[in-house]
């Protein structure tokens, strides 16, 4: 299992441990992590960098308003 990391400044979510972007659009992407699914909600979603070979993707969002696991987990409502 591979550990994965996310860190949001209010402006810019970086996600690392992305094995698989499977979808993206302005208002939700879904990455797959090496165990697991993450769906990323909110408005203004662009990705401003894409790494395959680090497996790091980072995302400007006009507003991000959940982060929620596949399998049930979820950050909804902390990011106002």
């Amino acid at each position: 299992m591979t550990n994965h990391k996310l860190n949001f400044d209010g402006k810019t979510l970086d996600i690392e441990g992305v094995s698989k972007v499977v979808e993206i659009s302005d208002k939700e992407c879904l990455f797959k992590l090496a165990d697991k699914t993450l769906a990323v909600k909110g408005s203004g979603l662009n990705v401003v960098r894409l790494d395959r070979t680090e497996g790091v993707v980072v995302l400007e969002t006009e507003q991000l308003a959940s982060l929620t696991y596949k399998g049930g987990m979820s950050l909804k409502g902390l990011f106002g």
